[in-house]
């Protein structure tokens, strides 16, 4: 509903890209409660574990795996068994990757994922080399922002963009849920 949209922003409009790096036990109940937003959430568990849920299912995700949350999806996470965990947010609006409404990008390369509902979310698992690719990606994305070199933006875009390669050449062939 709109009630449950959050309000936190994810970067701004000339560079809608957030990057943080969070801790499940910092969140009052040690959960980040039910919300949505137009953004791509990329997370990845850096340490410990953590319950996701995404619309109706729900994932343990533990060191190293991660998820793909998928735009105005309804998602939430919670503490497992009080143990502390560590993971990063990489969120960023899908008009980052196609720039303008109606583009060849958006419409061959975006909306086929980020307009079905089949495909509100994916583990990327450990056992997956694509998914792993978009794991280590975001890694250096985290990496750069802690640091950020001159071109800090037009490297973010380059990398989210073989991330998006990774997803649009191979969701077709991932189960849908």
């Amino acid at each position: 509903t709109k009630n449950q949209k959050e309000i936190k922003e994810h970067g701004n409009y000339g560079f809608p890209v957030g990057v943080n790096l969070e801790a499940i036990e910092a969140y009052e109940q040690g959960a980040f409660l039910w919300h949505w937003h137009p953004e791509i959430e990329l997370t990845r568990i850096m340490s410990g574990q953590l319950e996701y849920h995404v619309n109706n299912k729900k994932y343990i995700l533990a060191e190293g795996e991660g998820m793909f949350g998928n735009s105005n999806t309804l998602h939430a996470g919670y503490m497992i068994s009080g143990q502390a965990c560590t993971y990063l947010s990489v969120t960023f609006h899908p008009r980052f990757l196609y720039g303008y409404e109606n583009s060849i990008l958006q419409t061959k390369y975006v909306d086929f994922i980020t307009s079905n509902d089949a495909w509100h979310s994916l583990k990327l698992e450990k056992e997956t080399g694509w998914h792993q690719k978009v794991l280590h990606i975001m890694q250096e994305i985290y990496r750069l922002s802690l640091d950020p070199p001159l071109d800090y933006e037009l490297e973010v875009h380059m990398m989210l963009m073989k991330i998006w390669k990774n997803f649009s050449m191979n969701m077709n062939s991932c189960v849908r849920v």
